[in-house]
């Protein structure tokens, strides 16, 4: 989400995704069998050896249990998490020449490596699930597929088989559907933030798949969920409230609590860094309905980033490289419907949801 979609590495992302080959048959029954028993094809009704999807670090495929609920079976490809450290210092040879200094690409790039070794442990990306859709259990509008976890296993992952069309499929839908997928993509993000301290951290649209006909946003995929440190929560929730309200003052003070600044930029930089502070929370302090169509948000942003890009002495705080990636992703997707979405009465609801410590989740499912 972060390229433009002129980009040539955006081009070679999008192709090296849509090339992604299948296991042979003999690999997948190789890996099921290694994961689930010798006995896997007895634990389901029907599994269709052909998979409906495929994806960086595996593919899944289309399964009935025994009691006759359709799953996604996601299998993971053999080698792909030792894979991880050769890869991204590929990619880090490729494309950090062209990298600003003030990104710190090498910390990214930390990072990135950090939330792709997550996403290849199935178990936690099960447990992850399994407490999303706790949390959610009683939010309207939202629903998380039940994980069953006699069907999977550190690289086997089984969930309850869910309809819904990726939210960027949505882009010439009737404005009121783009306008309620759009706001609760918005409203989960702050949820996340602010209530459960538990943010699933990929944007990728095709993880918020929306129903139509329900109206719900049925979300998978909790591989990239990352569970933030509650001050961190807390003085996040905090730097965006002080950012609604204005509060210059405030905004700089949570910020160099958090990490942002370190009491040495300039005054070019103070001032960008709060201009973005303040821009980024204008959804949420204009009444009524915001137009994210016509907002302009990423070119008005644009000059302060660059700024900040160029005067940025010290690298961010480690959680904001992945929280900031879910940030913007929430942002992009409202902007790429065009929607109008109610961000301030979003935000207030929430807001009055800001909790210390996240709520308690039973131990089973």
């Amino acid at each position: 989400h972060v390229l433009p979609g002129d980009s040539p590495l955006r081009a070679v992302i999008d192709r090296v995704s849509e090339e992604a080959e299948n296991m042979p048959p003999h690999q997948l029954f190789q890996v099921l069998r290694s994961q689930l028993g010798s006995d896997w094809r007895s634990r389901f009704s029907s599994f269709d050896e052909v998979p409906m999807a495929s994806a960086s670090i595996g593919q899944v495929h289309r399964g009935v249990t025994k009691d006759g609920v359709e799953v996604a079976v996601k299998v993971q490809y053999p080698g792909v998490a030792d894979s991880i450290d050769s890869d991204v210092d590929s990619l880090k040879s490729f494309i950090a020449p062209l990298m600003p200094r003030g990104l710190f690409f090498a910390t990214a790039l930390a990072s990135l490596k950090e939330a792709m070794r997550a996403e290849c442990d199935y178990v936690a990306e099960a447990a992850a699930t399994t407490r999303m859709r706790h949390f959610l259990r009683a939010e309207e509008g939202f629903y998380v597929p039940r994980v069953f976890p006699e069907l999977s296993s550190a690289r086997v992952l089984t969930t309850e088989l869910v309809k819904g069309v990726p939210v960027d499929k949505l882009e010439h839908a009737p404005r009121e559907v783009r306008d309620r997928a759009a706001s609760l993509v918005l409203k989960l993000t702050l949820l996340e933030l602010f209530e459960f301290h538990a943010v699933q951290t990929d944007p990728n649209w095709s993880n918020f798949l929306y129903d139509q006909e329900a109206g719900i946003l049925r979300l998978i995929d909790f591989g990239a969920t990352v569970n933030y440190d509650d001050d961190f929560c807390h003085d996040y929730a905090l730097l965006v409230k002080a950012s609604v309200d204005g509060d210059e003052e405030a905004i700089l003070s949570i910020s160099r609590r958090i990490g942002f600044l370190n009491g040495e930029e300039n005054g070019e930089f103070i001032a960008a860094h709060v201009a973005a502070a303040r821009l980024t929370a204008e959804p949420f302090t204009t009444p009524g309905a915001y137009d994210f169509g016509t907002a302009r948000l990423t070119d008005r942003m644009s000059p302060y980033v660059n700024t900040m890009l160029a005067g940025r002495m010290t690298p961010p705080p480690r959680p904001i490289y992945t929280l900031h990636r879910k940030l913007s992703g929430a942002f992009l997707t409202c902007i790429r419907l065009r929607a109008t979405v109610p961000a301030r009465d979003i935000f207030l609801e929430t807001w009055s949801r800001l909790r210390a410590t996240p709520p308690d989740v039973p131990s089973t499912p």
